[in-house]
């Protein structure tokens, strides 16, 4: 179905709960920015995902949706977005909500990828396809306000950061996709000692023990910036990095949306379907047959990040940062 783009005044997208995820459906969101440069552009996110898009100057409003809100409030939300009369809707989350708003055009909840293993940013994309909606961006994208430049800028000078820097995010939901923390250590003292650069620790509150332990493993200094920072002020601050080590997680999307160089560590989840891409940086995995496995356990102790050596990550840093 070929939409009529002069009769679209008002589009919504429906995105995802968790930062990753949310970040890897902002090419839909930027492709309808320039799609449709006139209309208004709103978002439906979960409540992690506010920040991302509460500064974005492009986005009209910003509705948070927590899957876990009572059925009436549910209604109620129906109801309010009904009244707003939306013209398109997009729902990448595959909801009823689209069917429930009745926009003039809307993505099919059946339509299906037409590849595997396409790359998940991809596979939003292809949902545009049953509207005629042609791909206008296929990168990741985050808008960074000045005032969180400025506030990285404060931070770095509050903290005594004042050499070029590294950050590292040691973190991940899953601790299957963790790089074992003394790895960490031992990839960190060499980037410091061999390469003169500062190392800064990023992460959750979750995240402040790995970060604490990897640190107290290390010969040289660190930064500690757990938690120090919003979402797009962290973003600010990748910028500035020279280069971005992560393991599979949230932090691996911000980084390429912030434009930065990314070192990633994968074992059990596909860099073809979560990597930055060759123009991002460097994957680091092992062709195991059990990998990848996309399990939330491991019956080989975890063989697929254990067998990524420092050695080797401080080789592939060493690349990125000459390049």
């Amino acid at each position: 179905m070929k939409i009529d783009k002069s009769k679209v005044k008002r589009m919504l997208v429906i995105t995802l709960s968790n930062v990753g995820d949310i970040l890897l459906t902002t090419p839909v969101i930027k492709t309808l920015e320039l799609a449709f440069p006139d209309a208004r552009l709103d978002v439906i996110v979960g409540p992690n995902g506010r920040e991302i898009f509460e500064k974005d100057p492009a986005i009209s409003k910003v509705v948070v949706y927590d899957k876990h809100i009572s059925v009436i409030n549910k209604k109620r939300l129906v109801s309010k977005l009904r009244r707003l009369k939306y013209d398109l809707v997009v729902d990448l989350r595959n909801t009823i909500f689209g069917l429930l708003i009745g926009p003039r055009y809307r993505t099919s909840l059946l339509q299906i990828s037409p590849k595997k293993g396409i790359h998940k940013k991809d596979e939003h994309l292809f949902r545009l396809n049953g509207l005629g909606i042609e791909p206008l961006c296929e990168e990741l994208y985050v808008h960074i306000p000045k005032q969180d430049e400025e506030s990285v800028k404060r931070l770095l000078g509050s903290e005594g950061i004042r050499r070029p820097f590294i950050i590292v995010s040691p973190g991940a939901k899953s601790h299957l996709k963790r790089w074992p923390e003394e790895h960490f250590a031992r990839l960190c003292d060499r980037i410091s000692s061999e390469m003169g650069l500062d190392i800064v620790f990023i992460g959750l509150t979750e995240d402040g023990g790995v970060v604490e332990r990897i640190a107290g493993k290390m010969k040289a200094g660190s930064f500690n910036l757990v938690n120090k920072t919003g979402i797009v002020a962290l973003a600010a601050l990748m910028k500035r990095a020279r280069l971005v080590i992560t393991n599979d997680s949230a932090p691996l999307h911000l980084a390429r949306a912030a434009g930065s160089k990314v070192l990633a560590l994968f074992g059990p989840t596909d860099p073809a379907r979560y990597g930055p891409g060759d123009k991002f940086g460097i994957v680091l995995s092992k062709d195991l047959a059990c990998a990848p496995c996309e399990s939330a356990v491991c019956r080989y102790d975890y063989e697929c990040m254990r067998s990524i050596t420092p050695d080797e990550a401080f080789e592939a840093a060493s690349k990125i940062l000459k390049s």
